[in-house]
């Protein structure tokens, strides 16, 4: 067995099951092993299996709540070449991989693309989480739950949206504390986010200076906001130009520890985790990921939409 296909049927309200009938043919050259997972969890022990073996390629089929199960399977050995085919909800940590377009070629990247050391965040203490993009607390962790809850009712960014429009009304600002060398500060929030990447919630780029290469979380804080200014904040956030705000504060940290009321969740790549307080740090070069051509700057798509351009329906 030379890889291994974690497989999740339910990622992407089952868009996963087609994105595997679409790519199963291109499989056949490779000696692959593909092992479908039977709930929440599972995808955490069939990569745990597998973690100690140097070199193994590992991939994730599903959306990034699978990815984050599998990543935390590897960890923290550190030793598999992982690599994910997208076919989830938001599909935020393969913005960063620059995909190619075609099942052929995203096959091929998944398998045997160039690969980069890639950082992960780990939320320490009894949770014990590693996380590939995006954690947080506040506004978007309640958001995180809804969706969770509501999958079945939509894909991609609308169900996100749907989860803003539903929580902006209802949700007050919290008093919370972040602790990170430079910094003790508190004060009423509607929410904190920690990036190692970019994105989340389907393509808001809500960390535009996060990079899973340098050792450090961009983090964004908003101060109390009203539920009016909710909506226009959020809009610059497709763009990233929200950290332009007066009620937004950014700086960049490698350790923090984020307190707040207990009640508060607070999620890892859109997963709810626990609640505070957490501390939160990063662990440079975890893990090797595959990718696509750095230079390939064109927006990703859900494999389960792609076109199998210049291809005919049968690989040759």
């Amino acid at each position: 067995m030379a890889a291994r296909i974690i497989y999740n049927p339910t990622a992407g309200n089952g868009k996963a099951v087609k994105v595997l009938e679409k790519v199963r043919p291109y499989l056949e050259k490779f000696d692959v092993e593909i092992i479908e997972t039977e709930g929440p969890g599972h995808a955490t022990l069939l990569a745990r299996e597998i973690s100690d073996i140097d070199d193994m390629a590992v991939i994730s089929l599903g959306g990034d709540g699978t990815h984050h199960e599998v990543i935390n399977g590897l960890m923290p050995a550190g030793k598999a070449i992982f690599s994910v085919i997208p076919a989830g909800t938001g599909n935020d940590f393969v913005r960063m991989l620059h995909y190619p377009e075609t099942v052929s070629q995203v096959v091929e990247v998944a398998l045997k693309g160039p690969y980069r050391w890639f950082d992960l965040g780990h939320i320490d203490g009894q949770y014990g989480q590693y996380f590939l993009t995006v954690a947080g607390a506040g506004f978007d962790a309640e958001v995180a739950g809804w969706v969770n809850q509501r999958k079945k009712q939509g894909n991609g960014t609308w169900v996100f949206i749907r989860g803003i429009l539903y929580n902006a009304f209802g949700y007050r600002p919290q008093p919370m504390t972040l602790v990170s060398p430079g910094v003790n500060r508190s004060q009423n929030t509607f929410m904190i986010v920690i990036g190692n990447t970019q994105y989340y919630a389907g393509g808001m780029k809500i960390c535009p200076e996060a990079d899973p290469h340098d050792g450090a979380f961009q983090i964004v804080w908003v101060e109390s906001i009203s539920p009016w200014q909710v909506f226009p904040l959020l809009a610059r956030v497709f763009r990233g130009n929200h950290v332009h705000r007066k009620v937004v504060t950014t700086f960049s940290a490698e350790t923090l520890k984020v307190e707040g009321p207990k009640e508060l969740w607070v999620h890892a790549d859109g997963e709810l985790v626990g609640h505070l307080p957490v501390s939160i740090r990063t662990v440079p070069k975890a893990i090797r990921v595959r990718l696509g051509s750095v230079a390939s700057q064109a927006k990703p798509r859900p494999l389960h939409r792609l076109e199998r351009k210049a291809e005919s329906t049968t690989p040759s």
